[in-house]
């Protein structure tokens, strides 16, 4: 036996030790004489090309702008033992076991392993571990959802609604925000309260109405908060008995679910980072009427000005398609 078929033989004799399970890093450097250096550079090597991976290689394997195969293992492996870990984190462990690589090459190799995102890393945890993990009903929900879309041609055949806490302002108080979207074509309503209670819902249902171009409101889809329906059987609740008397459906979301109110709560986001972020870092109020009258200018130039990206205009802006619309009809 040659001591290169010698060398091959110990490093197999390690990933056997280890992987029986009964004898960990520590254990094994002391028996087969070696330093946990070693033992992490052959480990590395194995995980990326199997056995072969074992032998002595050349240089010709790895390109020259490449990581290479044993830093490239090692980076595996610190995957593996902590998928929560990101590059950076990755680098940093690396760096510390003398191995000199930076983030962004630590990016590299986990996007190239398809590993850059750590629910793929929890995800090939599970599978080298052999552990069988059906998805939670929530998650599996949350994934049908990404292929379905809610239904809705006309402006007012349904609109979404929700309650979007802002903040606490001082000097005013808590701020919560009732945002509404038309699901046909993403014409967007918002006003300020300083509570969630029925009341301020009646408010906004009458500020809907009242600047819905004429469109006849069909459906509104709401959440089960107390301030858009109650628990009892009954249902017997302020909102629900307005919505009765002027023939509007009711439409609820699942609960636990929000994602199925999917179009108001992108509209929450995108009033959050393209209005709040901004002005409450430009400006400081005093009411909720000064914040009122800004909010305003923005839906207003979200409605009219402001080309919408979605699936649905493509570039256009959503008063365009809700009042063409409208009268088309």
């Amino acid at each position: 036996m040659t001591d290169s078929q010698q060398a091959v033989q110990i490093r197999r004799q390690a990933i056997k030790l280890y992987e029986s399970g009964n004898y960990n890093v520590s254990q094994i450097c002391p028996i087969l004489g070696r330093s946990r250096t070693w033992f992490y550079k052959w480990m590395g090597r194995f995980r990326v090309l199997g056995p072969e991976g074992l032998s002595n290689q050349t240089r010709r394997l790895c390109p020259a702008n490449r990581t290479s195969l044993d830093v490239e293992g090692e980076a595996l492996t610190a995957a593996e033992k902590f998928p929560s870990y990101g590059p950076q984190r990755i680098a940093f462990l690396l760096q510390q076991m003398n191995i000199p690589i930076g983030k962004t090459a630590v990016y590299g190799v986990l996007k190239r392993y398809g590993l850059n995102r750590k629910q793929d890393r929890w995800e090939w945890v599970r599978k080298l571990n052999g552990e069988i993990v059906r998805l939670s009903d929530l998650d599996t929900d949350r994934q049908r959802s990404k292929k379905r879309h809610i239904q809705a041609d006309d402006p007012g055949e349904l609109i979404c609604v929700d309650l979007f806490y802002v903040g606490c302002i001082k000097g005013i108080g808590r701020i919560y925000q009732m945002t509404a979207c038309d699901a046909a074509t993403s014409f967007a309503w918002a006003r300020l309260y300083t509570d969630k209670s029925a009341r301020s819902a009646l408010d906004f249902l009458a500020h809907i109405l009242k600047n819905a171009h004429g469109a006849r409101v069909r459906s509104i889809l709401t959440d089960n908060g107390k301030e858009f329906t109650t628990h009892w059987k009954s249902k017997n609740h302020p909102f629900e008995r307005v919505l009765k008397t002027r023939g509007i459906r009711h439409r609820y979301t699942k609960v636990q679910h929000p994602w199925t109110n999917g179009f108001v709560e992108r509209l929450n986001r995108t009033i959050l980072e393209e209005f709040y972020q901004v002005v409450l870092r430009k400006k400081r109020y005093d009411t909720v009427k000064e914040l009122q009258t800004d909010l305003d200018q923005f839906i207003f130039v979200y409605n009219f000005n402001r080309p919408h990206q979605g699936y649905k205009l493509k570039g256009r802006v959503p008063a365009e398609r809700f009042i063409q619309q409208l009268k088309a009809a």
